[in-house]
């Protein structure tokens, strides 16, 4: 057999996807901080600062997953704290821990964010935790950020993961493949994986933590929960109580099949504690519900399209027997001959996005219309 066909060699073809995502893992720019990922603007002093939190599942690694989204927001400007969280039903215990990790952070950094303007970010599970952090905390913001928002049931919510997985799998399938050929991710044993963290190369250590919050997602599919808590109605109620941020951008999406922006808009505008003092505006921007988790990568390898199918065999495997299983194998058909063309579109859609909120950021940098 000749050395030339890569697809022959499924080491090889994985060897070359760490090769790809080498910079990636390295820690660049991005820096980890109390279990926040933050990224500082990289030839001026920071503007404003941006906790960021992520959608579901791709919010375990939004350093990762929304690299592009937040290194062009780093770009204008603005630091960005990302606060990590793993996937699970308990939508309050969410919002508690990226809030407790930003307060750490930012307590760590404040001899650098001190006084600066501080806005909140969210995209789709994170613009609902930004609400409930929101009504929940009295923090200090001088405005949310939230992007492309829905707050549905469970048995809703989780057939569609699809358009959150699909754009992840095309950026990490070769590491995801490595790690589903990993005996000690297959056996799931802690002692197994703390060695897999302490030999891989940084980028495998980064992507773990979207591998590891599958299992206890599969426990409680597994043992029958059915719903969010708090459910929806009780988000709303809680929204229309006790939501005390009174700046708002809301984003939707034009092609964004799951969005509720319309519904949030009503709520705040007509039927909260905050309508009064509420100072609202709303966006439609080009692009889909992912659009968020776009890359830019280099074309891929033929022979690498395989790793995706045996990466998305591993977020199969732990979730068979739930609807999570059908849509993990979905994972493997990314590839499409127009790949390229969509993301050069992609790259454009981000590029309005991103100076859709630097813009309003800049221009609602004065002093808050309301202390929480």
């Amino acid at each position: 057999m000749t050395g030339g066909n890569g697809g022959d060699d499924p080491d090889a073809t994985g060897s070359r996807g760490i090769q790809l995502y080498k910079s990636w893992g390295a820690s660049g720019d991005w820096t980890e901080v109390e279990g926040a990922w933050v990224l500082k603007p990289k030839d001026s002093k920071p503007l404003a600062v941006v906790h960021f939190i992520g959608g579901i599942f791709v919010g375990a690694a939004p350093q990762l997953t929304y690299r592009l989204f937040l290194n062009q927001l780093a770009e204008k400007g603005i630091l960005v704290i990302a606060t990590p969280f793993a996937s699970g039903f308990d939508h309050l215990q969410i919002a508690d821990e990226a809030q407790f990790k930003f307060d750490r952070c930012i307590r760590s950094l404040k001899d650098t964010v001190n006084g600066l303007p501080t806005f909140g970010v969210g995209h789709s599970l994170g613009a609902l935790i930004h609400l409930l952090i929101g009504s929940r905390y009295a923090v200090q913001r001088d405005g949310n950020i939230l992007i492309a928002f829905n707050n549905k049931e469970a048995s809703l919510a989780i057939p569609l993961f699809s358009p959150v997985i699909v754009p992840m799998a095309q950026s990490f399938g070769p590491i995801l493949s490595q790690l589903s050929s990993s005996p000690a991710v297959l056996r799931g044993a802690e002692m197994a994986m703390k060695q897999l963290e302490n030999l891989s190369p940084p980028i495998m250590k980064q992507v773990l933590p979207l591998v590891e919050q599958l299992p206890p997602l599969y426990m409680d599919l597994a043992k029958g929960r059915e719903d969010f808590t708090p459910k929806p109605e009780e988000n709303r109620r809680l929204i229309k109580s006790y939501y005390g941020v009174s700046r708002n951008l809301l984003i939707k999406f034009k092609d964004d099949i799951i969005d509720e922006t319309p519904t949030l808009a009503q709520v705040l505008s007509t039927e909260s504690a905050i309508s009064s003092q509420l100072d609202m505006s709303i966006r439609s921007l080009p692009g889909d519900h992912a659009l968020p988790l776009q890359q830019l990568l280099p074309d891929v390898p033929p022979a690498m399209a395989d790793t995706v199918n045996r990466g998305s065999e591993l977020l199969a495997s732990l979730t068979a027997g739930t609807p999570l299983e059908a849509v993990a194998k979905e994972v493997g058909s990314t590839f499409s001959p127009d790949s390229r063309i969509l993301r050069a579109q992609a790259s454009s859609e981000v590029k309005e996005l991103v100076e859709a909120i630097a813009a309003w950021v800049t221009s609602n940098s004065g002093p808050r219309l309301l202390q929480s």
